[in-house]
This record gives structure tokens, C-alpha cells and sequence, in this order.
């Protein structure tokens, strides 16, 4: 396995991704769960349409989480739309837009599902460096849909992008409970973690107003006077 540094390897062949779908789909997690969250890359979008086949409720962030995010129901979007509608293109026109409120009230969300850079042996992921994965989990987590003690967080990536040293941990970082690769599963071994939480202190000044959801929160974290 390559080390960081020295480019984590090549991701799944396009040929890969509906084998990596499927190798999912034999998670107890996923059996388990009546609700998913999924990242919106464009790879991971057969693991989106057979959450809706399988009768899963799928969450989906808005593009840069501006406008927060969005629900697909199941068995609600013909086939033939599934793979446009879980697209970032099609959300708006087949997705219903969540505020906090209303996210809360759908339940919990049984399995986390992103893509990946980089994979070390600790289930540390590391993405493409915009911190949108980890920060929408931290929104899940504030406002009740996301709880550790009872969800899952997966990565999809290629076997050559487990790297063997030590990624470096932030503290909004969200650990992995296991990743997927075209050549196998593996679960990490982790210790009871608190919900991530929100730092409000690393995030630019401009995010607080720009992203929806972090106003709903600010403004339902603010004294009442």
C-alpha cells in the first residue's frame, strides 16, 4: 500500500463502482438503516439509487451546503430518473429541500456513506480538503438525525488508496467505521466517540450567514435575552 505523499493510489476503475455498490448493500448497516446519508460524488451513484430501490429515505447535501439539504423518498421518482435525481443537477427538481426542523423530524440516520482520498489503517479518511463530509455530519449531529452509538460511517475507495501511515486528525474529523474496496471490506475498531460537533471557531466568518443550515443553528443556539 502506498504511503501519503506518494499520490494514495489510483480509485476504483469505472467498472468497480457497482461492485463496490453491491458489497454495500451487504452491510448489516445497510440492511438495518431506513435512512442514508450519501455523499453527491458522482461515483457513488448507484450506491444513491439502490438506497431508493431497496425503500431507503435518501439525505443528500445541497452543493457546498448552501441551502442545507435535501430527502429523496423512496418508490416516489420513476426509475428511469433515479441515477439524474440523486444527482446535484437533479435534486432540486426531484428532492425535497430539508431545513433543520424538518430534518430532525425524519429520524435517525443509520449509515454514512463518502468517497475518499486517502485511508489509513485507524479509519481515518481523508477528502478532497473542503471539510463538507465532516461538517455535514457535525450539522447531522447537532440537530439529533446523526448519533455514533447508533450509525455508521463507510468510505468507498480503490485498494491502492489504504495507505499505511498515519493520517493527520483534526478534531472535527469524522472516524470511519469501515471501508470498502473493490478487493475487500474492513471494519475499524472504534473506541465509544461523542457526536462531532460544529467548531464554530475554525470555520470562515462567511460560512455562518452563506450556509443555511449553520444559520438555523446559530440562531437556535442563540440566548434568548
Amino acid at each position: 500500500m502506498a504511503a501519503v505523499g506518494q499520490g494514495g493510489g489510483a480509485p476504483p476503475g469505472q467498472g468497480d463502482w457497482g461492485r463496490l455498490a453491491q458489497a454495500l448493500r451487504q452491510l448489516p448497516a445497510y440492511r438495518a438503516a431506513g435512512r442514508f446519508f450519501v455523499s453527491p460524488a458522482p461515483e457513488l451513484a448507484q450506491i444513491r439509487i439502490n438506497a431508493l430501490v431497496d425503500g431507503k429515505e435518501l439525505l443528500l447535501p445541497a452543493p457546498g451546503l448552501k441551502d442545507g439539504f435535501y430527502g429523496c423518498r423512496p418508490y416516489s421518482i420513476p426509475f428511469r430518473d433515479l441515477a439524474f435525481a440523486t444527482s446535484l443537477r437533479g435534486l432540486p427538481r426531484f428532492g425535497r429541500l430539508l431545513d433543520n426542523r424538518a430534518l430532525a423530524k425524519g429520524g435517525p440516520v443509520g449509515l454514512l456513506v463518502a468517497e475518499a482520498v486517502a485511508v489509513d489503517p485507524f479509519g481515518t479518511r481523508l477528502g478532497n480538503g473542503n471539510g463538507f463530509f465532516d461538517l455535514a455530519c457535525a450539522i447531522l449531529a447537532d440537530v439529533g438525525v446523526f448519533q455514533p452509538a447508533q450509525a455508521e460511517v463507510w468510505a468507498v475507495v480503490g485498494e491502492g488508496q489504504l495507505v499505511t501511515t498515519p493520517l493527520p486528525v483534526a478534531p472535527w474529523d469524522v472516524a470511519l467505521d469501515g471501508v470498502i474496496t473493490p478487493e475487500s471490506t474492513r471494519r475499524f475498531i472504534q473506541p465509544a466517540r461523542p457526536a462531532p460537533t460544529v467548531h464554530w471557531a475554525d470555520l470562515p466568518k462567511t460560512w455562518r450567514r452563506r450556509l443555511n443550515p449553520l444559520w438555523q443553528l446559530s440562531q437556535a443556539h442563540r440566548p434568548s435575552s
